[in-house]
């Protein structure tokens, strides 16, 4: 089967499905999706050769130690848009920017290292930013959807579920906070550069068997210190309209719409945060009518809410990284 003869969807589901489950081999993708092995290899060398997605990996904030998750809300000088971004994701700790349609204005997710320092500087200068002031920020309280668990919603449930299947799982229970050993980082940056990595090359890049490089993935996984994550552009993915959704939400509500959000299928992030805004949501969508449904249908039908506040983001980013050699 050549590639010309499978339709452009195929290319949404290849992704959808390393965004479930980003280290699925190729043999194993070819029998879920039912297409040849080896043009699922062609397609997913050719997504990740033109950056079209990237497989990475997250540390999360609360099992790793790393710091806090932080959103700080931006504005900038006016004709600095187009390169404020690029500067801040290259900034140590920053995971991703994104610029506000029709404005000066920005968020920045960034881990912040010990105590928060950045949120407790509002309408002050951003270090190595003179151009940019923090308007506002928000330390996450409580994670309800990262991004890393989104996908999009292209895949039968039963292919969902088979893919599922062979991803570590974390232990049961509370995970407690984990100091890195300086393997662990080590193995964690590997998955970082490349989160497709084979093991066998993970092994001989560190110095490791192949079977200690499979133990210690999955016990930065099953401990929860890693994420794994395929990054991709929404509107390749057919949903080109994302925003940010800010909401005022009752204290005995909080975790009732978190929850909900979390479970919609256009919600790509949601989390309890500090500030006046007790929830952020990131939503991507078809349209613009379709967030209207969205905000009307969805968050309308939500109990507890006092205040809905929503905007488009545009030029979505985060730090660069070269493609994977091989997939």
């Amino acid at each position: 089967m050549n590639d010309s003869d499978v339709s452009d969807d195929l290319d949404q589901r290849i992704v959808a499905a390393l965004q479930i489950n980003p280290r699925a081999g190729v043999a194993e993708l070819g029998r879920i999706l039912g297409d040849h092995e080896r043009t699922v290899a062609r397609r997913i060398q050719r997504l990740l050769s033109t950056g079209t997605i990237r497989c990475t990996a997250d540390y999360d904030p609360l099992y790793s130690g790393r710091g806090h998750s932080v959103h700080l809300r931006l504005r900038t000088a006016m004709g600095c848009l187009e390169t404020i971004p690029q500067r801040l994701a290259k900034l140590p700790g920053v995971l991703n920017v994104a610029a506000v349609s029709g404005g000066a204005g920005l968020w920045c997710h960034l881990l912040v290292e010990g105590r928060p320092r950045l949120p407790s500087l509002p309408l002050e200068e951003v270090p190595g930013l003179p151009e940019t002031t923090v308007l506002s920020s928000h330390i996450t309280l409580r994670s309800f959807r990262t991004e890393a668990e989104w996908h999009a919603p292209v895949l039968a449930e039963e292919e969902e579920k088979r893919l599922r299947a062979s991803l570590v799982q974390p232990l049961p229970g509370p995970a407690p906070r984990h100091d890195l050993t300086p393997t662990d980082r080590r193995v964690a940056d590997a998955l970082t550069r490349n989160a497709r990595i084979s093991l066998t090359d993970l092994g001989r890049d560190l110095g490791f068997s192949t079977a200690t490089a499979g133990r210690r993935v999955a016990s930065l996984l099953e401990r929860r210190v890693l994420r794994l994550r395929t990054v991709a552009d929404p509107a390749f993915l057919g949903r080109p309209v994302e925003a940010r959704v800010r909401l005022k939400v009752h204290p005995a509500g909080i975790e009732v719409v978190g929850t909900a959000l979390s479970r919609c299928p256009e919600v790509s992030f949601c989390a309890a945060v500090t500030g006046c805004h007790s929830i952020l949501a990131d939503v991507c969508v078809e349209d613009e009518t379709s967030l209207y449904r969205f905000v009307v249908d969805t968050i309308g039908a939500l109990p507890h809410i006092l205040d809905c506040d929503t905007e488009i983001l545009t030029r979505v980013s985060g730090p660069g990284s070269a493609a994977p050699d091989a997939p």
